[in-house]
């Protein structure tokens, strides 16, 4: 009797379960969500002006005891001269290691791990950054620190001596890496001889001095050409007086910046080839492309990445990875720089022999997306991937606040992400074959590959050679890194 009621009350459990789970379930394909909203933060609500005329953008975020602090200044390799050239890279190495009037580079680091903080400098095209994460407990050592960095810099000898060595030894191997002598060689055929594309020797680097560095720091390095970004753990109020006794300490100056052509010569088209003794072809095929300032921006998002840019969906990583199985490594990208025309470009990295295939394969999608409508599955999975990636510029307090100081220093509208989903929204299909036909150039095309020339030239079955049925061949020598002058 008892093994009988067992089994009567495990039948009613299953039953109950059976349907309560035909009630409360459904297949996958069937479920049915709100439309997702965010409403992005406004930049105005965060944004201080401390003592003289240092701006700020901050965030009380209290979940965790740490605080996070980035200095953008506006200062970059983009204003270094042709011959001294290296000087970016050697302030990066030593604005921090090279100590303060009164701290030793060593005493700053050592100091700040004992803190269980960081602090970390670089210097980009366009803006150079200190960052410093430290515990909430320990903010106004950590102020102290970063403060007297940013400010009083000594480029002590003994941290250039140690900087320039190993920035000459990087040197060395500069054209070792493939897909990094690509990169570079590349935008040196788009953008010519200019400042975006001068590169360092052994001569330039050990050419510098402590006076350059210092001359450099003392032209850009000043309140009103900075933007502090801070958010965690502090009282707002408590924060601003705590930088205002730096910042009342710092003198503003007079700033022009130099003035840097933003013309650029049409490069010859044809496939720019450089020897290197490789199993693997390296290839980008494109031209320039334009600034994110540009009012299609949002439409050429969208188009790119239906052509390129949306990894697995995308047409050429179907046809050319997926369809061809040629290679991991495809896709196209439109790049940014900031005040000036970017890249576009297609990518691939396959075997040598079929490079010349791979690159026809590319160059039918920029035909194709040039002559037809994309199609609404297509639309669909660009614009949705925009809207539901969007809450990513926000994903983290100090995230967001560089981002807003970013826009004011680059001079960008503040409501830009109060309606970038509504841009987003706005891209329809004729608007997407509308900017492929005018900012895609067949006839513009630098082929450039990075190779073996015999097998590379030789093709195979699918696309037999030689190369120069995609263009004119030009044979590009690659400059010795150390001496800047042809290698043997």
């Amino acid at each position: 009797m008892k093994k009988y009621a067992v089994l009567v009350l495990s039948l009613i459990l299953i039953l109950s379960a059976v349907s309560f789970s035909s009630a409360q379930w459904t297949r996958p394909e069937n479920l049915k969500f709100p439309p997702l909203k965010f409403q992005p933060p406004n930049p105005a609500n965060f944004r201080v002006v401390l003592a003289n005329g240092l701006r700020a953008y901050v965030m009380e975020e209290r979940t965790l005891p740490i605080i996070n602090i980035t200095a953008i200044i506006n200062a970059g390799s983009l204003y270094v001269p042709k011959e001294k050239a290296g000087l970016d890279a050697l302030l990066s190495e030593c604005l921090i290691k090279g100590g303060t009037k009164t701290r030793t580079g060593s005493a700053i680091e050592e100091r700040i791990d004992f803190l269980g903080g960081t602090l970390n400098f670089n210097v980009g095209e366009r803006t150079a950054t200190l960052t410093m994460s430290v515990l909430s407990k320990d903010l106004d050592e950590g102020l102290d620190l970063f403060f007297d960095v940013l400010m009083n810099p000594e480029f002590r000898d003994d941290s250039l001596k140690l900087a320039k060595g190993r920035l000459i030894e990087q040197l060395r191997s500069a054209n070792d890496n493939p897909s990094q002598v690509l990169a570079r060689e590349f935008q040196k055929v788009l953008y010519g001889d200019h400042p975006l594309t001068y590169q360092e020797t052994k001569a330039t680097i050990e050419g510098l001095t402590a006076a350059d560095l210092k001359a450099f720091h003392g032209k850009y390095f000043f309140p009103k050409n900075i933007i502090i970004a801070a958010a965690g753990d502090f009282s707002r109020d408590q924060l601003k007086n705590k930088i205002n006794k730096y910042a009342a300490k710092w003198a503003n100056k007079s700033l022009s910046f130099p003035a840097i052509s933003q013309n650029f010569l049409q490069p010859e088209p044809g496939v720019y080839f450089i020897q290197k003794k490789i199993n693997q072809g390296y290839v980008s095929v494109g031209h320039l492309g334009i600034e994110d300032t540009n009012p299609d921006y949002f439409a050429v998002q969208v188009m790119n990445f239906i052509l390129g840019g949306g990894s697995f969906t995308s047409r050429i990583t179907s046809k050319v990875r997926s369809d061809e199985g040629l290679a991991y490594n495809t896709g196209s990208r439109f790049t940014y720089r900031w005040g000036f025309p970017g890249t576009f470009s297609g990518y691939v990295q396959t075997k040598s022999e079929t490079v010349g295939y791979a690159i026809s394969l590319i160059l039918k999608e920029f035909e194709r997306i040039r002559q037809q409508l994309v199609s609404d599955a297509e639309m669909e999975t660009a614009i949705n991937y925009y809207l539901e990636s969007f809450a990513d510029f926000f994903q983290s307090p100090i995230g967001t606040m560089v981002n807003f100081a970013n826009l004011e220093l680059q001079g960008k509208p503040m409501n830009y992400y109060a309606t970038y989903l509504d841009k987003i929204k706005a891209v329809t299909k004729e608007k997407v074959l509308e900017v492929a036909k005018k900012y895609i150039h067949p006839d513009k095309m630098v082929i450039m590959i990075v190779g073996d020339w015999e097998p590379c030239n030789k093709g195979s079955d699918k696309f037999p050679g030689p190369l120069d049925k995609l263009g004119k061949i030009h044979r590009v020598k690659l400059l010795n890194p150390l001496t800047g002058q042809l290698e043997d």
